[in-house]
């Protein structure tokens, strides 16, 4: 299943903010720069049916000015084998109703626990968004396409560009598993060709 649309025509850019790279673990705290210093806190996060996810690249998310772009297999489904409801309705969170980004795109796999209706959620919040936004020339457009493995199964990494910041998780992108895992952030997504490099990967998701 796949939902391609044109990418929106977008106002020029504002001056880019300062990168600084640095590493941040998964914990129940919301992220960590430090590496988990006792058990109880990593089985607890382990036990945990709804890992907490990190509230840096949530804040990022949240403040985006430009464009959204993930790269996860995983990203929509929950390692825990529960619903997809939770983690789909916590993302949509992210995309709120005043969100400046207006390139949203999530390049995943299918997977039999998300809905057809799930997926319309997303549909239905870039035209919320786009109500809220009136009669500016900026729309916003929030594409999923679940052909990752079917048309580029070639991607063992997960990673997300935030507006020019590239994101590389150690595993489901926003920091949602419950395993010992890391992200790191700060990287220049235009330097490092993240961003001709997606979209290459959204072409050929395309055919």
């Amino acid at each position: 299943m796949s939902r391609f649309g044109s990418a929106p025509k977008l106002p020029p850019k504002a001056p880019r903010r300062p990168l600084k790279t640095e590493i941040l673990w998964g914990c129940e705290k919301g992220g960590s720069p430090r590496f988990p210093s006792d058990c109880e806190t990593i089985s607890t996060r382990r036990r945990s049916p709804n890992p907490r996810p990190l509230d840096a690249f949530r804040d990022a998310v949240k403040n985006a000015a430009e464009r959204i772009w993930v790269v996860d297999e995983y990203f929509l489904v929950s390692d825990k084998g529960v619903s997809s409801d939770g983690r789909i309705l916590t993302i949509l969170d992210w995309l709120h109703d005043d969100l400046v980004a207006s390139d949203i795109r999530i390049l995943t796999k299918q997977h039999d626990e998300v809905t057809e209706d799930e997926l319309e959620l997303f549909k239905d919040q870039a035209e919320m968004i786009n109500h809220k936004r009136g009669r500016q020339p900026v729309k916003c457009s929030i594409q999923i396409s679940t052909r990752l493995k079917q048309k580029f199964d070639y991607i063992h990494d997960r990673f997300a560009i935030v507006d020019d910041e590239l994101w590389h998780f150690g595993a489901t992108v926003g920091g949602f598993h419950s395993s010992i895992n890391a992200a790191s952030r700060g990287w220049d997504a235009e330097k490092l060709g993240a961003i001709d490099f997606f979209e290459m990967v959204w072409d050929k998701c395309k055919e």
